[in-house]
């Protein structure tokens, strides 16, 4: 199993818990459509040291590394990055994990 994960900071604009939580809810589901996405899950920060730096995490759960790439450009994913997430982040970072 791989799990691509993204830290999210939103814009002020978004950066309150009704934003995280819509935000977060909607990623979930659009990202859990997406052809070879295994699962996917959206989480907003416990604790007051994670706020200070990151308004939502989320953790895209793939069957193989091989699998990342297509879903990375797909029409899906990109209009979900350019349309919806991407305006309302000021700042994302993405790492891709593997099992052992």
């Amino acid at each position: 199993m791989f799990t691509r994960t993204v830290l999210v900071k939103l814009t002020d604009e978004w950066s309150s818990q009704k934003g995280r939580t819509t935000i977060a809810e909607h990623s979930q589901i659009a990202l859990s459509a997406i052809p070879g996405v295994v699962s996917a899950s959206a989480m907003v920060p416990a604790d007051s040291m994670a706020l200070e730096s990151w308004d939502i995490m989320l953790q895209i759960h793939f069957k193989t590394y091989e699998d990342i790439e297509p879903y990375r450009v797909h029409p899906d994913h990109l209009a979900f990055l350019n349309d919806y997430l991407s305006p309302k982040a000021e700042i994302k970072k993405v790492w891709n994990w593997g099992g052992i």
